[in-house]
């Protein structure tokens, strides 16, 4: 079979795979009282995605997408059934975080694959995974756990205050001028220069070294961690 002919089938496929598609949308409609199924599909050869939501927008219209790479009756690895109830639930799921209130307990985590979008998930049997999973759907998926919110126990709150303490040390120990204008330093590009202007930072000392008739600007910590100190220090 062309290629030609390929897509001539895939092309015929399309009216049937959007009445699949809509009749499922339909019934979780009538569950959420929403109207996915209104929402028109369109179907493309994507080779690296199965399907995705598109929000309205100022340049397009909302929609559903789907590769017919993955879900077309006629191509030799086509999902399952299941994997494609369940691809077709995944992006649904995406349409009702723009369509439906999110309790503020399932806002914990930002994305678009986040906790609200693993909320959505829970509501319709869908996978709460990114990416697609070979019969990931026979799984049994426990919501409770995926929309949990993750603790922090005393450890890590005390792992967490010692780095935020060694880092604020550091901090401060960057920001002591350790030179001084007209100060002689050696650099093992530009070769010896001398300090023109001190310019102080929150947690940092630029240092404008002329070299020659050109000039650097060179953070002072690098030159005192590469001990390129001042010519009378050696």
């Amino acid at each position: 079979m062309t290629k030609k002919d390929m897509l001539k089938l895939l092309h015929n496929e399309e009216p049937v795979l959007r009445a699949e598609i809509t009749a499922l949308y339909s019934v979780l409609d009538h569950k959420l009282g929403l109207h996915g199924a209104d929402v028109p599909i369109t179907f493309g050869m994507d080779e690296k995605a199965l399907g995705s939501y598109l929000p309205p927008s100022y340049d397009n219209e909302e929609q559903f997408q789907f590769s017919l790479f993955f879900i077309g009756f006629c191509m030799n690895d086509q999902l399952t059934k299941a994997d494609r109830v369940n691809l077709y639930k995944h992006e649904y799921a995406h349409y009702m975080t723009r369509h439906i209130s999110i309790p503020e307990k399932y806002n914990w985590q930002p994305g678009v694959h986040g906790s609200a979008w693993k909320y959505c998930c829970s509501l319709i049997g869908a996978i709460p995974s990114d990416y697609y999973i070979e019969n990931a759907s026979i799984q049994k998926i426990d919501y409770d756990s995926v929309l949990e919110r993750p603790s922090v126990d005393h450890k890590q709150v005390q792992m967490l205050d010692t780095y935020r303490t060694q880092k604020m040390y550091a901090n401060m120990e960057n920001a002591k001028v350790k030179y001084e204008v007209g100060d002689v330093v050696t650099h093992p590009k530009f070769g010896e220069g001398t300090v023109k202007e001190i310019e102080k930072q929150p947690s940092s000392v630029r240092l404008h070294i002329a070299f020659g008739d050109e000039v650097k600007v060179i953070d002072q910590k690098w030159l005192v961690k590469t001990r390129y100190q001042r010519v009378a220090d050696r």
